[in-house]
């Protein structure tokens, strides 16, 4: 939710397990990842297509609903299927997604350009860290783009301290929209739970936030 609020505390259970009750649940996970592994798609597309879910649908619908909705909107983009196709099967099962789904109209993996070339996200680039551990930072106040990005709304325009300095790693700003993946430094950002959230929260707690190097000045 990118630090909005108004929608109270978060559940919480000790040594909650994740787990997928449903098999509608396991196969929409499954048809993310034969949509990554044919390079229909990325990861940062698929959080994109997410945050672009109206809030209408995204704040009723469970997780795996949410990546439901993202593999269709994939689907359609890539012409796999469309729209109507979608809305018929619903229509076929009854709004029972639980029920065993036909065989998906798919590509043939052979057919198609795969933009997967590494599986990772870690790269190399030729020039130091703008930042080393120590430093004083202050975040962008503002969202870095329109589009995606990885600068929680809760963060912005404040100042940490650089607890850790990673390598480099593509940068989902620009990987979300086939603009190249542009490695930038990442690092772990120690920040007061006062700065933060104001005078009324624990000052003896931190929030460690890692950042990529495009969100960061000197502060």
């Amino acid at each position: 939710m990118g630090g909005v609020q108004g929608y109270g505390p978060v559940p919480y259970r000790r040594n909650e397990r994740v787990q997928v009750t449903e098999r509608w649940e396991a196969l929409s996970g499954a048809a993310l990842f034969a949509l990554l592994r044919s390079g229909l798609t990325n990861i940062d597309a698929h959080r994109h297509r997410i945050e672009r879910l109206d809030p209408t649908w995204y704040l009723p619908i469970s997780y795996w609903g949410r990546w439901l909705a993202a593999v269709e909107s994939a689907a359609v983009d890539q012409g796999i299927t469309d729209g109507a196709e979608i809305e018929g099967e619903i229509r076929r099962q009854g709004n029972d997604p639980a029920q065993s789904l036909p065989p998906p109209r798919m590509h043939p993996v052979d057919q198609l350009e795969s933009r997967q070339n590494d599986p990772t996200f870690l790269r190399s680039v030729d020039r130091p860290p703008r930042f080393a551990v120590g430093d004083t930072v202050r975040t962008s106040p503002h969202a870095p783009q329109a589009g995606h990005h990885r600068l929680p709304r809760y963060c912005r325009g404040r100042v940490g301290r650089i607890e850790r300095a990673y390598p480099a790693f593509t940068l989902p700003d620009t990987v979300a929209h086939g603009r190249g993946e542009n490695p930038t430094y990442v690092y772990a950002v120690a920040f007061d739970a006062t700065e933060l959230w104001g005078p009324t929260a624990d000052p003896n707690q931190r929030c460690h936030i890692d950042l990529f190097e495009t969100y960061l000045q000197p502060a």
